[in-house]
């Protein structure tokens, strides 16, 4: 409420927490279990017609930070609750209080987004260097615009760090237009120039134009064979992960389809991040 430091505490949370509530015409008395007759969690007097609790702020201040598991895991794009327990524990996000996480939390918008997740073999090839090999890939045709009109992404992911770009497009063939500006883009953010792009036998791939592209930049190409999405494993893995969080970000809070785009963008910067 507008103007008070500390939240209501409402007795059927406590209740659901597994919190025994004893109430009198003095005061009140919360206890951990149903004896009543040991040292009260907490307790709290009666004012006219509120009972005014008189614990300790920090048992105030933990049951609020309690209320915003779901608020954090609404901003690290639907992240596992396992991982944010992790890095709870190990400190690994500055400003992330330590929150109490129940396992058996389930996401609604996760069982939305992340319905059809299938599972890729690792490849056991691994490059040593930044760049060396980009997978590339177009997602779309999307039946919703989005509000700027596009239906198209294009993702690009580095196969060494995992790192992950987007781009937008209005029409697939914006696909080579994409490209270079992407080329531009990450050369110019790692300081080394791109060695080997990884795609699908798809005809935006192999046009005459795209050919000498990037042979004029030395750029060696490498394909998949047809109807073969596992040689394609890091790609395809990412872009369903993309669209999960996407899609659950969207679904948990109700937000208009048309920004799935906005929604896309989150989900790179935040799985950027870990």
């Amino acid at each position: 409420m507008h103007g008070m430091k500390k939240n209501l505490l409402f007795v059927a949370q406590l209740t659901s927490a597994g919190h025994h509530v004893w109430f009198s015409p003095q005061g009140v008395k919360v206890f951990k279990n149903v004896k009543v007759s040991g040292t009260p969690t907490m307790e709290g007097k009666r004012m006219e017609s509120v009972y005014v609790m008189s614990t300790e702020t920090t048992y105030v201040n933990k049951t609020k930070k309690n209320e915003t598991i779901d608020l954090w895991y609404a901003r690290l794009g639907h992240v596992s609750y396992h991982k944010l327990k992790v890095m709870m524990k190990k400190s690994m996000l500055k400003g992330l209080p330590q929150l109490e996480v129940r396992d058996d939390t389930i996401c609604v918008g996760c069982q939305f987004g992340k319905a059809y997740q299938l599972p890729y073999e690792e490849s056991k090839y691994k490059v040593k260097a930044l760049l060396e090999l980009v997978h590339f890939d177009v997602f779309g045709r999307i039946e919703q615009p989005s509000i700027s009109g596009m239906r198209y992404m294009v993702i690009f992911i580095d196969d060494f760090s995992r790192y992950v770009w987007v781009f937008f497009m209005k029409e697939k063939l914006e696909t080579f237009a994409k490209c270079k500006e992407f080329k531009e883009v990450a050369e110019i953010e790692v300081g080394r120039k791109i060695q080997c792009l990884h795609t699908n036998n798809s005809e935006e791939y192999i046009s005459d134009e795209f050919s000498s592209y990037v042979k004029n930049n030395k750029i060696h190409h490498q394909f998949t064979c047809a109807n073969t999405p596992q040689q394609n494993e890091v790609i395809k893995r990412r872009n369903r992960h993309l669209v999960e969080t996407c899609w659950s970000m969207l679904q948990a809070k109700n937000i208009p389809r048309r920004f799935w785009a906005e929604c896309m963008k989150t989900a790179a910067h935040v799985i950027n991040k870990f």
